[in-house]
């Protein structure tokens, strides 16, 4: 996280949002932990991913000692973007007087959004996970309600990578960043023609570094299946704290895919690999999410574990992963589980 900006006289902000310097902690992400903190974390990591580490700011990278207030102020009158992260409980929770904690003058979320609705050259978008709703302008006090005049996204476990890919173009416009730059159509067989030049000279003998390899490799093996895992006994598995997330979250079930890899000849290039939950069926995507492999050697193999939460109703599913090259787009590795029976469906109450 970039250092805070020193104490002195406030400075005039430009009101246009299209500036040419480029800035760390541009995306301040507000939310509740016991409503969205898992939700909050793993959009943190695709902003990351997709824009450059150090873009957003999570209450999480505060540092011991600080003072938590005086670094938020800091943070969110410097900031671009305002994402607030409403989850079904945002607007309920109570604190332990059993007071609705957006009546307090003093709640953190509530003075984070307030502060930066004030600010006229701040995009506040709210963003809806879980299956929340946009609260309704009677449910906020006064200074919260210009919330529900701004237009929301939604993230869904469904759809995730498509719902990211479409606030990370939202928030790059509003960033007035370019995205990667693509080569025209017309240029695509000279590039491939270039690319099998090059191809050709490094893996000429007398061209290549000794300690590179002649080929690169790519293989997932021993692919392992436990389909009865709910998302808290994942995380008491895996060491992970459960404090940050709901207790209907933590008893979603799920299952386990566990799967080794071996790359030969990637070192520090991202490899993405993606899990997909898929309907037996009829060959319907049912979830599907990404991570980015990244060998810190020639020669570089581990275990990959992907927790995959499964829909009720007892379907037939499967779970496939797949290994792509650079640039997310050729499959170099496969594998896919065994067909098995989603959990049945809860009874009604």
């Amino acid at each position: 996280m970039s250092a805070a900006v020193p104490a002195g006289p406030a400075r005039e902000r430009p009101r246009s949002r299209r500036r040419a310097d480029v800035r760390a902690d541009r995306i301040f992400i507000s939310y509740r932990r016991a409503d969205a903190g898992g939700w909050a974390r793993s959009l943190h990591d695709n902003i990351d991913e997709r824009l450059g580490t150090g873009r957003a700011f999570r209450d999480v990278a505060m540092q011991g000692g600080v003072d938590f207030h005086e670094q938020t102020e800091t943070l969110l009158d410097r900031c671009d973007v305002v994402l607030v992260i409403i989850g079904k409980r945002w607007s309920s929770m109570t604190d332990a007087d059993g007071s609705r904690r957006l009546d307090d003058p003093d709640d953190l979320v509530r003075r984070e959004i307030a502060r930066a609705l004030e600010r006229a050259d701040v995009e506040v978008i709210p963003v809806l996970v879980d299956g929340a709703r946009m609260p309704a302008e009677q449910e906020l006090p006064p200074d919260l309600a210009p919330l529900v005049r701004r237009q929301a996204c939604e993230l869904t476990d469904a759809r995730w990578d498509y719902d990211v890919d479409s606030l990370t173009q939202r928030l790059r416009v509003l960033l007035d960043e370019k995205p990667p730059h693509r080569m025209p159509a017309r240029w695509v067989a000279v590039g491939a023609l270039i690319a099998l030049v090059g191809v050709f000279l490094m893996l000429s003998p007398s061209l290549k570094p000794r300690d590179a390899p002649a080929t690169r490799m790519a293989r997932l093996s021993n692919l392992t299946l436990d389909q009865d895992l709910s998302f808290g006994q994942y995380l008491d598995r895996a060491g992970f704290p459960r404090r940050d997330y709901p207790a209907a979250q933590l008893a979603r079930p799920g299952a386990l895919v566990t799967v080794d890899y071996r790359v030969e000849g990637y070192r520090g290039k991202r490899l993405p690999l993606r899990w997909q939950l898929v309907d037996a069926r009829t060959s319907d995507l049912v979830y599907q999410s990404r991570v980015n492999l990244t060998p810190d050697a020639t020669t570089d193999q581990l275990s990959w574990p992907a927790w995959v939460p499964l829909p009720r109703g007892r379907r037939r599913v499967f779970v496939q992963l797949q290994l792509y090259d650079v640039g997310g787009i050729v499959p170099i590795g496969r594998k896919r589980t065994r067909t098995f029976t989603t959990p049945p469906a809860e009874p009604a109450r």
